[in-house]
């Protein structure tokens, strides 16, 4: 249960925010123990050299005794070492004049009871020890020139706090990089997938993961449902076979009796009227399992040219509405590609087209406006229209407009209904409105990518 809740991503971010804060705050804290301008102890080695230069110039001081201590305590290196001796009074003592960084240091560390170090500019001074030089009591310090790249870099960052901003926020980039990495890699993968299954793939493999935190519970939650919605198809399937089998054998046996009928008591009233209804129930089932079977093909999108789509549907629309008397035009088609299903879409537009030459007094128009990310196609017919307040329902499965457009045709209604979920999976709109003539015009707009 403890290990489980660990693996929680909230847990995560919040353990790695503070290991993040706390080794920020090492690092600043840190940094100026490093800084020796600071007053420090003296290492254990460096007082051993203090201790033995003393002990060489008391040892010059009594086999050299008419020899001044400036003198003994003159290093061969003049340019770049100083030693100082500072009697009891005060009074100083050295071959080189002394500077005021020196008098600083010697102030600060008289009372001191054990040797100091610190740095000035690129002088390193040390000190004091004790060291008795003919019979009277000093103590001894040295100035040590540095190279002038010594400790620069740290220097210029402590000087500078901007820059150890920087280098501190530098220093936490790697970690806050690592755990959005952590986060955002499977994120990005389950994206791709669930972009794939909006599309229509369902053959999308949902990436593996052995993560115990949110992301894995979603990697397996999305995996469930894949196979639940596959299993649903394959359901749905099934179900389709049955009612096509359930549905057709009794109609089919309706028809049987009917022609029967007509054979032997002739075209009655009754059994005309039991034809016509046989036949539209014939046509309801065939748009049902048409809207059925394309819904279920319908399960990975492909790119397809336009032209080559469109330009079928157009000739056979052109040649219906010749023999209806009627007219058909359209503009020239874009030869653009477009990613979708294809037999949906021309299936969509030829129903529109279609219910567009049914109902037309003279003509039928076809627009196409393509822009850069979506593609329009209008289309208006110079028929009765349809009532304002049922403009908006045309597109619901079975719904038959109160006027007798519908009824005198022998409609199903289901053309529209076939064309709204066409373009309801092209991501697309559709949309009707009535002509300020008269007429009815119909848009679909779906995206080319």
């Amino acid at each position: 249960m403890l290990s489980s809740k660990l693996n929680h991503l909230f847990v995560k971010i919040f353990v790695w925010f503070w290991c993040m804060l706390l080794l920020v705050v090492a690092v600043v804290i840190a940094l100026p123990t490093l800084d020796s301008r600071v007053m420090k102890q003296l290492d254990p080695r460096s007082v051993s050299i203090l201790n033995s230069i003393a002990h060489n110039i008391a040892t010059s001081a009594e086999r050299y005794p008419s020899v001044p201590l400036q003198v003994l305590i003159t290093p061969k290196e003049a340019q770049t070492k100083h030693f100082y001796l500072v009697a009891t009074n005060g009074d100083i003592i050295s071959s080189t004049k002394t500077s005021k960084a020196i008098r600083r240091f010697i102030l600060q560390s008289e009372e001191s009871l054990s040797p100091k170090v610190k740095q000035y500019k690129n002088w390193l001074m040390t000190g004091p020890i004790s060291v008795v030089l003919r019979g009277e009591q000093f103590q001894l310090y040295a100035a040590q020139q540095l190279p002038a790249e010594h400790n620069i870099w740290l220097i210029n960052v402590l000087d500078r706090p901007f820059l150890l901003l920087f280098i501190t926020m530098l220093v936490s980039m790697p970690l806050c990089a690592s755990l959005a990495w952590h986060i955002s890699k499977p994120l990005q993968k389950l994206k791709k997938t669930a972009s794939d299954i909006t599309d229509g793939n369902l053959d999308a493999v949902v990436p593996a993961t052995q993560r115990q935190d949110e992301i894995g519970e979603l990697a397996r939650s999305l995996r469930t449902m894949m196979l639940s919605i596959r299993e649903h198809i394959s359901l749905q399937h099934r179900l389709l076979s049955d009612i096509s089998h359930e549905l057709r054998s009794p109609l089919t046996r309706l028809k049987m009796s009917v022609a029967l009928s007509k054979r032997r008591y002739g075209e009655t009233k009754e059994i005309m009227r039991i034809d016509n209804e046989s036949e539209r129930l014939e046509e309801m089932i065939a748009a049902l399992l048409n809207l059925s079977k394309m819904q279920l093909n319908a399960t990975t999108k492909e790119p397809f040219n336009l032209d080559s789509l469109l330009q079928p549907i157009c000739d056979d629309a052109v040649f219906e509405a010749e023999q209806l008397g009627k007219t058909f035009t359209y503009q020239e088609i874009p030869d653009v590609d477009i990613k979708g299903f294809p037999a949906l879409l021309g299936s969509a537009i030829e129903n529109v087209i279609r219910n567009a030459l049914r109902y037309a007094s003279n003509q039928v128009n076809l627009a196409i406006i393509s822009d850069i990310d979506q593609i329009t196609f209008v289309i208006t017919d110079d028929g009765p229209g349809v009532p304002d307040d049922e403009v908006e329902q045309i597109f619901k499965p079975f719904y038959r407009v109160s006027q007798a457009r519908d009824r005198e045709s022998g409609g199903a209604g289901l053309g529209l209904a076939i064309t709204e979920n066409a373009i309801r999976q092209h991501h697309g709109e559709i949309a009707a409105s009535n002509r300020e003539t008269h007429g009815l015009q119909i848009s679909i707009t779906i995206p080319i990518s």
